[in-house]
Parts: structure tokens; sequence; C-alpha cells
């Protein structure tokens, strides 16, 4: 699990020096189209943007026009893989909590009551009945399962949110909240 956590770790970090390669050819580009909008606007409405300066209209122009998909999916990856630790914790001391609460029986309970038929497991005939408590315990697989995935999907509805609350309208509209 270790080696696991370090290579997606590595690959992470790749992924986000590729990103940071990636922006800053993005910004640059948006600079150049800032430019040429801002000297547009400066011809034809010059009114209009009365009340900036050319950085500000720079700043409102990067926030409508640079993609931020790539930012939010890659910071979602980056919280799935290094919450992954603190998920397996939280779910073995819940599992650990409820087998002491009594909600979740304990797995020799569990095999005890439902696989053990005169000493012999009811699925496997040829097994012997230790076997049980094995089989049992790899049940508690279904809670790592269903609490990993749902708190997998709650990072996504986190960054989602987050995503569609902070979108910029058009240039037009933008330039108009900033008066």
């Amino acid at each position: 699990m270790v080696l696991f956590f370090l290579i997606v770790v590595i690959l992470l970090c790749a992924s986000g020096f590729f990103y940071w390669r990636w922006r800053r050819r993005i910004e640059a580009e948006i600079a150049e189209g800032a430019a040429i909008e801002w000297a547009h606007f400066q011809k034809h409405e010059p009114e209009f943007v009365a009340h900036l300066d050319e950085a500000g209209f720079r700043t409102i122009y990067a926030r409508v026009n640079a993609p931020r998909f790539p930012g939010y999916a890659l910071a979602a990856f980056v919280t799935f893989f290094l919450s992954l630790p603190v998920i397996f914790i939280a779910l073995t001391a819940i599992i650990i909590g409820a087998e002491a609460a009594g909600v979740v029986p304990a797995p020799v309970d569990t095999a005890e009551r439902l696989f053990i038929e005169d000493g012999r497991l009811i699925f496997f005939r040829e097994t012997p009945p230790a076997a049980a408590l094995y089989y049992v315990r790899d049940l508690a697989g279904f809670y790592y399962f269903f609490g990993v995935l749902f708190s997998w999907l709650a990072v996504v509805a986190f960054y989602m949110r987050r995503y569609h609350a902070r979108r910029p309208g058009y240039l037009r509209d933008e330039i108009i909240r900033a008066r």
C-alpha cells in the first residue's frame, strides 16, 4: 500500500508540474488576447471601459477566459489520494467503535451464527470452521469500499460546487460588475 501511495504521489507531482507549465503558456496567450481586446474597446467603446485601467481589464479578461476545469480536476485527484489514509483510519475507527457498541456484530459472532452447522461450514463443506472467520472478516471490505466511494463523492461534490459558485460571467457582464 505504501508503494502504491508513493507512486501515486509521484504521478500527482508530475501532473502538477505539467499543469504549472501548461498554465504559464495559457497565461501568456490570455495576456496577448487581453491586449487585443483592450485595444478594441479603446478604439470602439472607450466610454464602456473608461472606469478601468489596462491592468484591471487584464485581470477581468483573465478571470473570464482562463480555463478553470484542469485546476479543479487536479485538486480533486490530489485530495482523493492524499485523503485515503485518513479515510481508512476513520473507517477502521468507526468499524471498531460499532463492534464495541454492538451495532455491528464481531466477525467471530457472525461466523458462529451464520456459517457453522455441526462443526462445518454451510457454504464450504470441506473447509474447517476457522475459515468462516476469515470469510466474514473479508466482508468488512464492503464497508471500506462504500466508505471510500462516499468520501470521494463528497470530494467531487465539494469541488464542483466551488467550481460553479466561482464561475465568471461573460466579459461584458464582468466589466459592468467591476464598476
